[in-house]
């Protein structure tokens, strides 16, 4: 029998974006492969720029981490900026924390959003203890917590609110402390203490989850096996919960060393799924194209960052899984999708957003819909440039 076709999919972003944060504060901090997202790109020329203007496009991860970097350790005036988009995501809470520990930084338009101003600032590389609104981004928390062991007496974050995406936070917990950087934890305190000595260690990356999703949803679609790699055990990343998730959606999952072999199952779907996507939601997408596909009535919860993403991702999926026949109802956090009896025919076009994770989605429906087109397809340079040939395998 012939072998389902090897996937070996990028290496995290997540993990990557993290790494080179330490990295740049911590050379003896290496890891291998570089991500190849164009989001993970555009944060290694944020960190290394020698220039004033520092332009990160649509990348949210480089905006949050850049703007800790150089609010803590800027030798020079800079701004930092991005794309209109960009210029609507929030950085509120992170520019507070960063100003109460000494940041010298400044909104050039509207408060709460880029572009920044940020002049060097001696007081902010003592560190100290900041509060932050943990309710809006993961990623302010994560920004904090890596340039903390560069400051003379690390930071203590004092979370207020409950906080989304922890995953996000354990998967930065965990990074730390594998290069030997103390990290307590107690309660809704976040304490990152200086290291001991430099750390020196190298990392291997494993590959994204959040991408496996997609091939997930694709082998509960059309049964098609595939094998994914490179995934070691235990997992970092927090969307490795997708193997739990789409367990349920009829796919199993067995490994052979480092490679997940995804199969479909018989196993009966059930008749309705809720899901809450607080702790994941760079799945909800995928979970939202696969339990339209396979007429399961579902609805979405703890989706309240979906609405500041690369775009609006609650009312695009709304939108464009409405021209493919499904009835949707959307809240401020939440999505329920009610798919139709039976399919339509459709030939017309399928709007992205210029948010990669859109058209990764879309792909997923192609079999359903063959005449379906997707619009700037090209978008999933953002975190998986080499997608679409390896969607052809």
């Amino acid at each position: 029998m012939k072998k389902p076709p090897l996937i070996t999919l990028p290496a995290s972003k997540s993990i990557g974006n993290r790494l080179l944060v330490l990295g740049k504060l911590f050379p003896g901090i290496r890891f291998d492969p570089l991500p190849t997202a164009r989001d993970t790109i555009l944060l290694r020329n944020a960190i290394n720029s020698t220039g004033t203007h520092i332009d990160v496009r649509d990348a949210g991860t480089a905006m949050r981490f850049a703007l800790a970097y150089y609010g803590l350790f800027a030798f020079r005036p800079v701004i930092l900026d991005g794309t209109p988009r960009m210029r609507r995501r929030p950085v509120g809470p992170l520019v507070d924390a960063l100003r109460s520990l000494g940041a010298k930084i400044e909104y050039l338009e509207r408060p709460g959003f880029p572009p920044l101003h940020i002049k060097p600032s001696e007081a902010a590389k003592q560190g100290g203890e900041v509060k932050l609104d943990a309710g809006v981004s993961s990623q302010f928390i994560t920004a904090l917590m890596l340039v903390a062991p560069a400051t003379r007496q690390g930071i203590r974050i004092q979370l207020q609110g409950m906080p989304v995406s922890r995953p996000y936070i354990r998967m930065t917990t965990l990074l730390l402390q594998q290069a030997d950087i103390p990290v307590r934890q107690t309660g809704d305190s976040i304490e990152v203490l200086p290291p001991v000595r430099p750390p020196a260690k190298n990392f291997r990356v494993e590959s994204d989850w959040s991408a496996a999703a997609f091939y997930y949803a694709r082998t509960a679609l059309t049964g098609r096996p595939v094998r994914l790699a490179y995934f070691p055990q235990p997992p970092v990343q927090g969307d490795a919960v997708a193997e739990k998730l789409f367990a349920q959606l009829g796919v199993e999952t067995r490994r052979k060393g480092n490679e997940l072999h995804l199969q479909h199952t018989e196993k009966p779907l059930p008749p309705r799924m809720e899901i809450d996507c607080r702790d994941f939601p760079d799945l909800a997408q995928p979970l939202a194209v696969t339990c339209f596909g396979l007429r399961i009535p579902c609805k979405l919860t703890g989706l309240q960052t979906l609405r500041i993403k690369e775009t609006d991702r609650i009312q695009a999926l709304e939108t464009e899984l409405g021209k493919l026949g499904s009835s949707t109802h959307a809240g401020k956090n939440w999505l329920e999708i009610i798919p139709p009896d039976v399919f339509p025919a459709f030939n017309g076009r399928i709007r992205t957003y210029n948010d990669h994770r859109m058209s990764m989605s879309f792909a997923v429906l192609q079999n359903i819909f063959p005449d379906m087109q997707i619009e700037d397809p090209e978008n999933v340079a953002k975190s998986y440039p080499g997608f679409w040939e390896d969607w052809e395998k």
